[in-house]
């Protein structure tokens, strides 16, 4: 799969409660990555359901989407 991105008018997104404006179409993976996100003990919620891992660059963002991003803290 090539790594292009495809400029389109700006998107609205929520992310973690917060409103984004992108112009371009990517993946969930590209997004994680200009964020600078490891998947890692992350877990993302797309528009209100649990995403398996290998899904993110299968998913592309749209209008609306809302994200949550969840990461795993252990301790004793």
């Amino acid at each position: 799969m090539k790594n292009e991105l495809y400029s389109n008018s700006e998107n609205w997104i929520l992310i973690n409660g917060e409103v984004y404006a992108i112009n371009y179409t990517v993946n969930l993976g590209q997004f994680f990555e200009f964020l600078g996100i490891k998947h890692n003990g992350l877990i993302t919620e797309y528009n209100q359901v649990i995403l398996k891992p290998d899904l993110s660059t299968k998913i592309f963002l749209n209008p609306f989407d809302q994200i949550e991003f969840v990461t795993i803290v252990g301790g004793g």
